[in-house]
């Protein structure tokens, strides 16, 4: 979809956002009063989750949390609702720590692209995420649940809310869906038990924190974190990894379905990658063999040496390559670049204030 289609979609759509909203609200006051049950699990959860539709560095920043939850001698789980899977209502194990047995379309790229990154970590899907949450504790042990994209998931209780927003232009069109890419009113951020500012790279340190203060004078009593996202390694799909800077020059072509696809252009820009060509799908696209055979097709004769990717897209196309080689097919190497969230100091400190981790063993939640 292109920008002027998406505009064109918007508009039509804003007649009605003030009727979303409004709905949005209400759902939420039902929540806060007890007309709609919020049930809770015997660990603390930390929701990790967005008040736009996406490109927030969501994933990234679960990946992050679960492992310092694990350095910190805690065994988290991920539990995710696994969009564009076929999970339902799950619970579905998508991996129990050591190895995962489902497919992205079973379980949905981004968890899988999870329980891939996530070594000793069980993951889980499903629309229930309470019965989620409450298998995980049973069977896997788990005494911490990191609940993905969780913020208007209110049927569970959360010991922390942290909440994504995008260290430029916070808000984005600043209309509720349909007629623009907020899930929520902002006046929902004061649910949140924190706020995050992600890619904050792109902004200097004087920006960075005038963008803090704006945010904190919009959500008072909120502490406000910034977030970096670096690029950590090229991964090739037969296992070599290479440094960020190693692929510096070499004749490239980008493939990746995000919601904010630009991202991931820049960051390889930023890398010197000589890009022959860049495709963006839209986020969660499926690929089909015949998609990947095109794009193959097209990188070549655009000089490219390789396909670079990023890991969300790469559990998707890794199959389909092999399907390609397995008939005959030379399809070029393919890269995956690998992205690390990296937020202050700041966040973690408030972790261990709310989840009281530390007096008395690895985790002291709610004095018991």
């Amino acid at each position: 979809m292109n920008d002027k289609t998406l505009s064109l979609l918007l508009a039509l759509g804003r007649p009605l956002s003030p009727a979303y909203s409004t709905l949005m609200k209400a759902r939420a006051w039902a929540y806060r009063r007890g007309y709609l049950a919020t049930r809770r699990l015997s660990c603390p959860v930390i929701s990790i989750g967005n008040l736009s539709l996406g490109g927030t560095g969501k994933t990234p920043h679960v990946l992050a949390v679960a492992n310092w939850l694990k350095s910190r001698g805690i065994s988290p789980a991920v539990v995710s609702r696994g969009y564009g899977g076929r999970a339902g209502r799950g619970p579905l194990v998508v991996s129990d720590g050591t190895s995962v047995p489902v497919s992205p379309r079973d379980a949905g790229d981004e968890p899988v692209m999870m329980a891939e990154a996530l070594s000793g970590i069980p993951v889980l899907v499903g629309s229930n995420r309470y019965a989620g949450g409450k298998l995980v504790v049973e069977r896997f042990g788990a005494q911490a649940i990191v609940l993905d994209d969780g913020f208007q998931h209110m049927a569970l209780f959360r010991d922390v809310d942290l909440v994504l927003l995008p260290a430029i232009n916070f808000f984005g069109t600043q209309w509720v869906f349909p007629g623009g890419d907020l899930r929520e009113p902002v006046s929902a951020l004061s649910r949140a038990t924190a706020i995050l500012l992600t890619k904050a790279e792109a902004l200097s340190l004087a920006d960075r924190e005038i963008g803090r203060r704006e945010l904190q004078a919009i959500v008072p009593g909120r502490p406000v974190f910034l977030s970096e996202m670096r690029a950590t390694r090229f991964l090739s799909m037969e296992g070599e990894a290479k440094t960020p800077d190693a692929l510096t020059g070499e004749p490239l072509f980008a493939v990746c379905a995000l919601a904010g696809p630009e991202f991931f252009f820049a960051i390889l820009e930023n890398l010197e990658a000589d890009l022959k060509g860049r495709v963006a799908f839209p986020d969660h696209y499926s690929y089909k063999k015949d998609d990947l055979s095109k794009l193959m097709a097209k990188a070549g004769k655009q000089g490219a040496k390789a396909i670079v990717t990023t890991h969300k897209d790469s559990v998707k196309i890794e199959p389909i390559r092999r399907e390609l080689a397995a008939d005959g097919e030379k399809p070029l190497p393919v890269w995956v670049l690998e992205i690390e969230a990296r937020p202050e100091e700041g966040l973690w400190n408030m972790l261990e204030a709310s989840l009281k981790i530390g007096k008395k063993g690895p985790l002291d939640l709610r004095g018991e």
